[in-house]
């Protein structure tokens, strides 16, 4: 009994591949597309849905927890080593660091200190 409900799981996904890509081709919003062709637009999310997420899992990009999982990131104790070779300057500001180095992309140096003011 499961093995065809599995069967008809992987029918449904190659199908559901295909109405997909037929939308990706076609450059209409989903809702149009989805009118014009008689497909249901629950139904076309709940696809999308299975098949990004297994996509991803093949990837090996997702754990499927059904939970968001936070990373906690401590601050060093110590205070850093600067290695002043190539460094031009050095930023400090509400515990932040950035150390400057010579040659420094200027557009990327202003959307830094723009950044860096706000903090």
């Amino acid at each position: 009994m499961t093995t065809m409900k599995a069967a008809h799981h992987e029918i449904s996904k190659e199908k559901w591949r295909k109405i997909i890509k037929r939308y990706n081709e076609s450059g209409l919003p989903v809702k149009q597309w989805c009118e014009e062709n008689q497909v249901s637009t629950s139904q076309y999310y709940y696809w999308l849905k299975v098949l990004r997420q297994e996509s991803l899992i093949q990837a090996g990009t997702l754990a499927v927890t059904g939970q968001t999982q936070f990373a906690e990131i401590k601050p060093s104790t110590e205070e850093p080593q600067l290695s002043h070779q190539g460094v031009c300057a050095v930023l400090r500001s509400n515990g932040n660091e950035i150390e400057i180095l010579n040659g420094a992309d200027p557009s990327t140096l202003e959307a830094i200190l723009k950044i860096f003011r706000r903090s």
